[in-house]
C-alpha cells in the first residue's frame, strides 16, 4: 500500500508558459509534453501550476490537459465529456496520486476517508454526490458550488454512507495541485503573487552547488515559494527584458540547475524534472 505523501509546509509553486507546446505541431506531442509537467508536479507535491503569458498563447489546452490529468478518473467523463482538445488523454501517465483512488462499491467506503466528488443534485439540507462508488451517496453542509467538484470526508459507513464537505486546504496528505491561468507576464508574477522567495532557473544563473546552503536557508524560512521556468525559444532573461525588468529585479534567486549541461538546449518539462528534483532535497521531512 502506497504510504500517504505528507502536504508541504510550504506551499510550492511552480510557473510555466503559455508557449510551453507551441512549437510542437501535432496534438498527440503536445498531450505527452504537458502530461510530462503534470506527472512532475504530482510527484514532487506541487500545489499550484501557473500558467503565465507568451506568444503564441496556448494557456487554454495547457490548462484543460493539466485539470483532467489531475481531476480524479471516475469524474473525469461527467466532468469534461468529449472535447476535441482531449482526443489523446490515453497516453497521460496516471498520477496515482492519494486523491485518485481507485473506484470501489458504497459499502466499503471506511468512516474518515476523504475522496473528491462531483455535485449532482441537492435533497432537502443535503446533497447527492458521485464519489467514485456505485451509487451517490448524501453529504452534508456547505459546498464550495452548487454543482461542481468539492471534498468530502466520509462520517458514516455501510450500505448508505453519507459525508460531509470539508475544505481541500483541511487534508494533510498532498492533495493534487491547482491550475491558475495568469493574466500578465512572468515578471508580474513574480513580484506581485505574493510569494516571499521567488527562484528563477536559467542556464546564466549561479550553479546550484554555489548557491545551495543559502537557498537552503531561505526555502527555511518561506511559506509560499514560487518556481519559475521560461519558454521554448526564450529563457526567463529575455521574457523579462519585455516587461522592462531583470532577473535581480524580479527573482530573489536565479539558479542553474542543470550545470555544464550536455545538451545545447534543455526542454521546459526537462527542466521542470531536474529542477524539482534537486530543490525537493531542501524540504528534507
Amino acid at each position: 500500500m502506497m504510504v500517504q505523501p505528507k502536504r508541504r509546509r510550504r506551499r510550492l509553486s511552480i510557473a510555466i508558459p503559455s508557449s510551453l507546446v507551441s512549437e510542437i505541431p501535432h496534438l498527440r506531442e503536445k498531450t505527452g509534453i504537458i502530461g510530462h509537467i503534470g506527472r512532475a508536479a504530482a510527484i514532487f507535491r506541487v500545489d499550484d501550476i501557473y500558467i503565465y503569458r507568451d506568444r503564441p498563447d496556448e494557456s487554454r489546452l495547457i490548462g484543460l490537459i493539466l485539470s483532467y490529468m489531475e481531476t480524479p478518473q471516475y469524474l473525469r467523463r461527467l466532468m469534461f465529456g468529449m472535447m476535441a482538445e482531449l482526443r489523446y488523454v490515453g497516453i497521460l501517465p496516471p498520477l496515482r496520486t492519494p486523491h485518485h483512488p481507485l473506484r470501489k462499491r458504497a459499502e466499503e467506503l471506511e468512516e474518515g476517508e476523504i475522496r473528491e466528488g462531483l455535485i449532482l443534485s441537492s435533497v432537502r439540507d443535503s446533497y447527492l454526490v458521485d464519489v467514485g462508488v456505485d451509487k451517490p451517496i448524501r453529504v452534508r453542509g456547505k459546498p464550495p458550488s452548487q454543482r461542481g467538484r468539492a471534498t468530502v470526508r466520509i462520517i458514516k459507513s455501510g450500505s448508505n454512507p453519507e459525508g460531509i464537505f470539508i475544505d481541500r486546504e483541511e487534508v494533510e496528505t498532498y492533495w493534487g495541485f491547482r491550475i491558475h491561468q495568469y493574466r500578465g507576464g512572468i515578471g508580474r508574477l513574480a513580484l506581485e503573487g505574493g510569494f516571499d522567495l521567488a527562484i528563477a532557473t536559467s542556464k546564466y544563473g549561479v550553479p546550484y552547488p554555489i548557491v545551495e546552503g543559502q537557498l537552503r536557508e531561505s526555502w527555511r524560512r518561506s511559506r509560499r515559494i514560487l518556481i519559475a521556468f521560461g519558454s521554448p525559444r526564450r529563457g526567463l532573461k529575455e521574457l523579462l527584458r519585455g516587461e522592462g525588468l531583470t532577473l535581480e529585479e524580479a527573482f530573489h534567486y536565479t539558479i542553474n540547475t542543470i550545470p555544464n549541461q550536455g545538451c545545447e538546449t534543455i526542454r521546459t518539462e526537462e527542466a521542470v524534472y531536474a529542477t524539482l528534483a534537486l530543490l525537493n532535497l531542501l524540504e528534507a521531512e
